[in-house]
Formats: structure tokens, C-alpha cells, sequence
């Protein structure tokens, strides 16, 4: 047999060739050093946020030009604080965007600190609380507002892109200062802060980051204080996954994003370890005063009430209900608060049931809502008298009669009994004084209130005596009320027999039907949401019957709300009015039912 040898060259070139083959492949196989993302093709232009805002105008528009803007993600929701929306900024660290998607979990596809392109040609853009958001498409509000709608998750993957890379930490991409002012200013808007030496106030210290009360408001509004007592509001959402961790205590550097809703400030979280404890302690005003004041309430007035003053009270209980307060000389209601009331002793829960019992409570002046309280912790900060004897009763309420009554009778924090007749304005009810001084009747909680009181205060001339504390709000006088029973009804007006407050009836829009939808008739309706003609609505399943969800000043009602009452699927438990809107131009008749505020809005 004959053999072909290769010559020598032949053999160098065939080895040269498979090395450089190998070498290829193997090129070909290792991943980019700096672990970038190879994106789609894109044959636009990267442009500057400032480019891409400028297009944003009040109303919402579709951006046109093939451009797109890159930054690093600022929020994240995997703690629940945010929800189906992501906050970029600019690697310059002085502009900020929102990108509204119709996905929860989204941390997963844009971590914080992830370096994204976000294409624009076909999204809608709006100026919205003060910054520019992005989306797909248009959303209209029940009440006919527009915005940016949130897009899907198929137009998302075409138009936002995680580029990979290494991420960016809070650190890096932080603006940090040590004064609030100096951070909270419209050009960060939208933007990642750190605030450094911030403290929250003292009676706020040891509650849950959102109190369950509060679930109506969709979450808890916290204040936060630097040395200076610049001050910023800090919101949980009733969502957040660290909704039940306590609010710290101590100088704190905090790190997370600059909002505004409407014309008030946010400032939110992604994460509870985003509050970082610098140190154990502070000295400035709203902190913890190691000079624990004694305050006499017989002698004390609404001004010795210092929010976050740690003190010892001394007077007596007024109990009414389940609650305990002290009353200072000038009227003003201090209850008595713990957080630990299951470890408090028997005695002692017996002795808060006893009215005019005196007592020394040891504690922080706080407020919950509008309510003043003096915070306490434990047993041993109650020191009861040795007797029940009332040196020093609670202040006597006097009646004022209106039609003898000046302006010189109107004190501040005074707790009185008004006389009057009603003289309605608008939506609004006053008692006038003798010399035209106008009192608003006021309560915070208005929803509670009967139907009939309703009815009653909408009567001009209707006589009533109301129980309630004189006080201001801006340059209006009002005497706020706490519930029906402060107000009582004279005869004058032929009402012997009012009537009791409407009944609710529960209805489940799995059972309902057209028969069950009565004007004025008042429910609490189960059922699903079903978005159409771009309005929330609850159908009937039974025979298809709509049931158009409406309220007054939607558009003012807080964006997390809004977006869940316009989530196609969402379960909703709606208690509300059954009313009927006509359409004279397009002679339609549309079921509606109306609810008063987010407090008659549950999502189980």
C-alpha cells in the first residue's frame, strides 16, 4: 500500500487553521467581561432626560420621535411599598421618570441599581405630582380625568430593557444630604435622596410603619425631622411587606424616593434596611428630652401640649367609652395611650374605666390623627391617687347660648355646649353669634354620622345644641364634634319621630339582579371588577345588570387607589348609594353606585 504523506507545510497550515477554528468558537462562547445584555436592534437615537421630559405636557400625549433615554432603577417592589411602577434617573443624578407597567414583581426583570433603556416611540408620557410619567395608551378616571395608562406586559418587553452590567448601589446613585430643605426641592423630584440625621418623632417611636386605622388612606404618613427641624412626611404602604416592623427610634440615614401627590410630599422606601440607625439618640426638639416635666391639669391649657415632650400628668379621668382622657383647664382632651395594653394589669384596666379617678401618668405627648394623647409604657407609669376623692375635677362645659353670645365668647380649645339655629351655606352649616360671628360645625369622622343629622344639617333655621371644643382651621371658627350624640335636635322644626339611619343591605353581584338595583337604596355590594367603556363597573353575573362605580373628586383620591378600583379582575367590596346618571345628549340612563370615600372601599 502506497502512502500519501502531507508535507510539512501541509500540516503546519491544517494544524494553524484548527487552532484558529478552535479559537473562534471559544471567543464566541465567553460572555461579556462586564456582563452586559445584548439588546434588539434599535436604529433611534439615546437622547437626555431632559430631551425626553420636554416633550411632557399636562395632558397626555404619544411620544414620536425613535429616541430613547438610559438610567438605573431607583425603587423596587419587592417589599410592596411600590406598586406596578418604577422609578429611573439619569446617571447625572438630576432627573428622574416614572414607567408605569401592569405587572407586580418587577424587581425580579429591573433590580434596583439595574442600568435600563427605555424606548419611547409610541408611549404616552403625562407631567404628573410634579414629574414626568411614561406608559401605553391613555387611562380615563370615573370622573373623565386622563393619565397615562399602564402598559402591558407584551409592550413593556418591546419598549424597556435591563442592559445588564454591574449594578449600581444606593450609595452610588443617592443624592445625600444632612438638611431636608436642601434635598426636597422640585428639581428631585422622582429622584433617589439619602436624608442624613433624620429622626422620627418620639410618639411615633415603637408603632407599626403603618397603622391598620389608617387602611381607609391606603397607608401611614410618619414625620421626619432634621437638626435644623426641616421636616418631610414618610408614607408606608398598607402593602408593604415591612408594614409591621416598628418605627426606629434614634438618628437614622434614610435612603429612598423623593414624591409628591398633588402639591404634598413623599418620601417612600423600597425596603425597611433602607433606614439605617447612625446613632441611639438626639437632643433636638422632637426627640426624646431627658428633663421629664410635671404638668398640672387643673392649671394646664392647649398650650402646655408639646408634641414629643415627655412629661408627668397629673388630673383626673374623664372616661367616656372605652377611652380615658385628662382634661386641662381650657377644655383640651388628653387621652391616655399604650400600645401594650393587653400586659397592663387588671387593677389598672379597671381604674381607667373609673371616671374622675385621679391619676399621675408618666408618658409623651403625641398625636394620633387629631387626637392628643399622652403615650405610656408599662404599669409603673400610672401612679393612682390615694383616694377618689376630686381635688381638681375636669372643667366644667358650659353652654353657650348663640343668640347672646359675642366673639369674645369664642376661646380657642374650649370645650362648650352651642345653642343655636343652623345657617347652611353652600355645604357647609354655621350657628351665628349675636354680632354675626360665624361658628362651622366640624367633625372629622362625618361619614358616621346618621342620615338623619345629614338631613338635619342641610336645614337652614333647624335648632340644635352641640357638644363640642372651640377651634381654627386657617381663619374659619368651627366647634368640632365628635359623633351623633353631640348633636341634639330641637322640636322646632315638627321632627317628634326622626328617623333611624338608612338600612345597608348586602348584596354579592354573583346573586344580584336588575330587581335588587332601587334609587337611593343603600348596599354593600360584592363583586368583580370589569372595566368598560373605560369605567369601573360591577356586573350582575345572573343577567349581565352594570353597576357603574362612581364618587365625588376622584381625581383627588390617592393614585394606589385608583389603580386598584380600575384593575380588570380586582375583587371589591363597595358600600354605597344606588343612584342613576342620564345622559340628556346621548338619552342613555346609566346604574350607578355611588360611595363617599375610600373608607366605603374595601379590596378583601
Amino acid at each position: 500500500m502506497k502512502l500519501n504523506l502531507l508535507k510539512p507545510t501541509a500540516i503546519a497550515l491544517l494544524s494553524l487553521f484548527a487552532i484558529t477554528s478552535c479559537v473562534k468558537d471559544d471567543d464566541y462562547e465567553i460572555p461579556n467581561p462586564n456582563g452586559e445584555k445584548p439588546l434588539p436592534p434599535f436604529s433611534g437615537k439615546v437622547v437626555t432626560f431632559d430631551v425626553a421630559t420636554a416633550q411632557a405636557t399636562n395632558t397626555v400625549v404619544t411620544y414620536g420621535a425613535d429616541e430613547a433615554i438610559e438610567g438605573y432603577v431607583i425603587s423596587s417592589d419587592e417589599a410592596g411599598n411600590f406598586y406596578q411602577k418604577i422609578y429611573i434617573q439619569n446617571e447625572d443624578k438630576t432627573k428622574g421618570v416614572t414607567v408605569a407597567i401592569n405587572k407586580t414583581g418587577l424587581y425580579t426583570d429591573f433590580p434596583l441599581g439595574a442600568k435600563v433603556q427605555l424606548r419611547l416611540k409610541g408611549l404616552t408620557s403625562q407631567i404628573n405630582n410634579g414629574g414626568v410619567d411614561f406608559g401605553s395608551g391613555i387611562f380615563q378616571a370615573n370622573n373623565g380625568r386622563t393619565s397615562v395608562g399602564r402598559m402591558s406586559e407584551a409592550i413593556a418587553k418591546n419598549h424597556l430593557f435591563d442592559k445588564g452590567g454591574v449594578r449600581k448601589t444606593l450609595a452610588e446613585l443617592a443624592k445625600a444630604d444632612a438638611s431636608i430643605n436642601t434635598l426636597k426641592v422640585e428639581a428631585n423630584v422622582n429622584q433617589l435622596i439619602t436624608l442624613k440625621g433624620v429622626h422620627f418623632k418620639t410618639a411615633d417611636v415603637g408603632k407599626e410603619m403603618h397603622q391598620k386605622t389608617n387602611d381607609a388612606r391606603q397607608g401611614t404618613d410618619y414625620t421626619l425631622t432634621d437638626a435644623q427641624g426641616n421636616t418631610i412626611p414618610f408614607r408606608t404602604s398598607r402593602y408593604a411587606k415591612f408594614k409591621d416592623e416598628k418605627v426606629p427610634a434614634g438618628t437614622l440615614d434614610i435612603t429612598g424616593v423623593l414624591t409628591k401627590f398633588g402639591q404634598n410630599w413623599q418620601f417612600m422606601i423600597s425596603n425597611y434596611a433602607d433606614i439605617v440607625v447612625v446613632s441611639g439618640g438626639t437632643s433636638t426638639g422632637t426627640q426624646t428630652n431627658t428633663t421629664v416635666e410635671t404638668i398640672e391639669a387643673s392649671t394646664a391649657t392647649a398650650a402646655s401640649f408639646v408634641e414629643g415632650k415627655k412629661v408627668k400628668l397629673h388630673g383626673n379621668l374623664t372616661v367616656e367609652g372605652t377611652k380615658a382622657y385628662i382634661l386641662f383647664s381650657d377644655g383640651t382632651k388628653i387621652q391616655l395611650y399604650t400600645r401594650n395594653f393587653k400586659n397592663i394589669s387588671n387593677e389598672n384596666k379597671t381604674n381607667l374605666k373609673e371616671n374622675g379617678k385621679e391619676v399621675t401618668v408618666t408618658g409623651t405627648f403625641g398625636k394620633f390623627n387629631d387626637t392628643l394623647q399622652i403615650s405610656y409604657e408599662q404599669d409603673s407609669d400610672l401612679v393612682w391617687g390615694a383616694s377618689n376623692n376630686n381635688p381638681n375635677p375636669p372643667a366644667t362645659v358650659e353652654t353657650v347660648e348663640a343668640s347672646t353670645a359675642t366673639a369674645a365668647s369664642f376661646v380657642e380649645g374650649k370645650k362648650v355646649k352651642l345653642h343655636g339655629n343652623l345657617t347652611v351655606e353652600g355645604t357647609k352649616s354655621y350657628i351665628v353669634f349675636s354680632d354675626g360671628t360665624k361658628i362651622q360645625l366640624y367633625i372629622k369622622n362625618f361619614k358616621n354620622l346618621s342620615k338623619e343629622s345629614k338631613d338635619n344639617l342641610k336645614i337652614n333655621g333647624k335648632e340644635v345644641t352641640v357638644t363640642g371644643t372651640f377651634g381654627k382651621f386657617n381663619n374659619t371658627l368651627q366647634i368640632a364634634y365628635e359623633q351623633d350624640s353631640d348633636l341634639v335636635w330641637g322640636a322646632s322644626n315638627n321632627n317628634p319621630n326622626p328617623q333611624p339611619p338608612a338600612t345597608v343591605t348586602e348584596l354579592d353581584a354573583s346573586t344580584a339582579t336588575a330587581a335588587d338595583f332601587q334609587l337611593n337604596k343603600v348596599v354593600k355590594l360584592t363583586g368583580t371588577i370589569k372595566i368598560i367603556n373605560n369605567r369601573s363597573t360591577i356586573v350582575f353575573t345572573t343577567d349581565n345588570t352594570e353597576i357603574q362605580l362612581t364618587t365625588k373628586g376622584y381625581g383627588s383620591l390617592p393614585d394606589d387607589f385608583k389603580t386598584k378600583i380600575s384593575t380588570e379582575g380586582k375583587k371589591v367590596i363597595v358600600k354605597g348609594t344606588f343612584i342613576e346618571f342620564k345622559d340628556k345628549k346621548k338619552g342613555t340612563v346609566t346604574k350607578q353606585l355611588k360611595y363617599d370615600s375610600i373608607d366605603d372601599v374595601q379590596f378583601p
